[in-house]
């Protein structure tokens, strides 16, 4: 299978993960929160969205290569790359760290339980790897949406997908019901993306024309 289907089949996966990540991982915060079953599997969800998303956008590269959009897509795909290489280590840190420290239970003081928690989520190193990372995750996705328009590939698709990536860092600062409308926001853009890849490059603007 070449690149463009192996990008679909990635994209296809890394919406269920988005969506799913949200939806399972145990919300409000503390040691008996991060003990709970799920508190790992659904972070790893994350980290699987994140890392589908890099073949997958290779998969837009190589739909729009020798197009208007090819050099925008490269944009996504290397921005991409680096977001999840920046974006991954943290999700690894407060699954495995945090859930450690919840299964400490009562033999460790809540107040150092939270003081830790606080460390590893916002150490200096941690949060700007981060931040910069999802910052890095935005930029694809806006890169997506320009390469998208120029190349004639979904550009509804790109959009939602832009919109929902962009929004990954603000969405941290929201009540766990709009995180998960973000999720599912993240997958709709995922899966018509993927839909997309599967037309032509061309066929909405030739649709239009028509």
């Amino acid at each position: 299978m070449d690149r463009t289907g192996w990008g679909i089949r990635a994209l296809g996966v890394a919406g269920v993960a988005f969506a799913a990540y949200p939806v399972l991982r145990p919300w409000t915060d503390g040691p008996q929160v991060w003990a709970q079953p799920l508190w790992v599997p659904s972070h790893l969800l994350g980290v699987v969205g994140f890392a589908l998303l890099v073949p997958g956008f290779a998969g837009v590269w190589a739909r729009l290569r020798g197009t208007p959009g090819e050099r925008s897509a490269a944009v996504a795909l290397v921005s991409a790359g680096v977001g999840a290489a920046l974006v991954l280590p943290y999700y690894g840190a407060e699954a495995y760290a945090l859930e450690r420290i919840g299964l400490l239970g009562s033999g460790i003081d809540a107040g150092l339980a939270a003081a830790l928690a606080e460390g590893i989520r916002l150490g200096p190193y941690a949060a700007a790897t981060f931040a910069i990372g999802l910052l890095a995750v935005a930029v694809a996705g806006i890169a997506v949406l320009v390469a998208a328009r120029r190349g004639g590939l979904g550009v509804l698709a790109a959009a939602v997908l832009a919109t929902a990536l962009v929004l990954y860092l603000p969405q941290f600062f929201a009540p766990p019901a709009l995180r998960i409308a973000h999720g599912v926001l993240l997958a709709v853009g995922c899966l018509l993306l993927a839909t997309a890849l599967r037309r032509p490059v061309g066929a909405e603007r030739a649709a239009a024309v028509g």
